[in-house]
């Protein structure tokens, strides 16, 4: 297949412009059209060391990726076309980890912080806060840093893990805490705090199960809340007013599935991380037909406990899937890691939802 001429051009003024032990990826023919046979291609992005859980991601207009680990407090960019190595954007000291992220404003994103044991997988209740991160300031090449502030402390959140935006115009994001099985809103711009959902079974935790780990990664489209539980193996959807509280009951769309997180594209499909299962899923919305598109809980190498996924924003990987991992669940647990925490990408040949 060839390249149209405006992404040749782009390419080769890429390719001009790059130090000579740089060289970029070869996008597949996936790219530009339909996935016609599983399980499809996987090409790792980075690796990070054995170890290390990469817990969640962000794509930056400039087409950079934001990664949030659970293992460390640290936000790291790393290059889609992996041109240089990981930067440390920023580490949050007094936590242990990092776990959504969402943007609000362009280069704006707001990052959950808090306290996690990856010993008895268990949060610590109330240590829960939420970053503002503006990159206008980061420069990788004038090394300059990004700007950091608290923008909120959770005290009677058990453990906020998901995070999605709710409105850019008035600046309030959604939060989803896992073991109370709730949903929170906090407005970036003046800090107030509301429960917006907390009474559907369907958020809630699986009583006894550890970690508590009800409602998980949350995104929104067309006025509904997706949502994934992971304690039940559940995806699910609740319309939702402008002020981010329910219209009505949730409902399953697909069940047995044991997600973590998920995107969306363009139609509404979604995407959704199988953790435990090292399996990359598509969920058919509405339907709940459910295809999985590459990994099984046999492979370690392909992707070992994705985590969360989001879309490309560039030209040449609008149609690309990015993926997050842990480096497989079982490692945490055993001590032996097969591999370390990776970003990976996926070529769906779909545009994604950005909302």
């Amino acid at each position: 297949m060839q390249l149209s001429s405006s992404l040749l051009h782009l390419t080769l003024s890429l390719t001009t412009f790059l130090p000579s032990a740089f060289t970029l990826p070869a996008f597949s023919s996936h790219s530009l059209v339909p996935p016609h046979s599983l399980p499809l291609p996987v090409r790792t992005v980075h690796e990070f060391p054995k170890g290390t859980w990469v817990e969640n991601l962000a794509l930056r207009s400039s087409d950079s990726i934001l990664a949030t680990l659970v293992t460390t407090p640290d936000l790291y960019q790393v290059s889609s076309l992996s041109l240089y190595p990981p930067i440390l954007v920023h580490t949050f000291p007094g936590y242990s980890s990092l776990l959504g992220i969402t943007e609000v404003a362009p280069d704006t994103f707001y990052v959950i912080a808090g306290n996690f044991s990856l010993a008895t997988f268990t949060p610590v209740p109330g240590s829960s806060s939420v970053f503002e991160v503006n990159l206008n300031t980061f420069s990788r090449i004038k090394n300059t840093p990004a700007t950091v502030r608290k923008i909120a402390d959770f005290p009677d959140a058990l453990f906020l893990n998901g995070a999605t935006t709710l409105s850019r115009k008035t600046g309030d994001i959604l939060l989803a805490d896992s073991a109370l099985g709730a949903v929170w809103k906090l407005n970036v711009r003046t800090a107030a705090i509301t429960k917006v959902i907390s009474d559907d079974p369907l958020l809630k935790p699986k009583p006894g199960s550890v970690p508590q780990n009800g409602i998980n990664g949350l995104h929104i489209r067309n006025s509904v809340l997706y949502f994934t539980n992971s304690n039940l193996e559940t995806f699910n959807s609740v319309p939702i007013n402008a002020d981010g509280t329910a219209k009505g009951p949730a409902e399953t769309i697909a069940s047995g599935i044991a997600a973590d997180d998920f995107a969306l594209d363009a139609k509404g499909q979604a995407y959704i991380t199988v953790n435990a299962e090292n399996e990359m899923a598509k969920v058919k919305v509405p339907g709940g037909e459910t295809t999985v598109l590459a990994g099984s809980p046999e492979d370690t190498s392909t992707i070992a406990g994705p985590t969360a996924a989001a879309f490309g924003r560039g030209l040449i990987d609008k149609t690309s899937l990015y993926i997050s991992s842990s480096g497989g669940i079982a490692g945490y647990i055993s001590g032996n890691f097969t591999v370390g925490g990776r970003i990976s990408r996926i070529d769906l040949g779909l545009d994604g939802y950005y909302g």
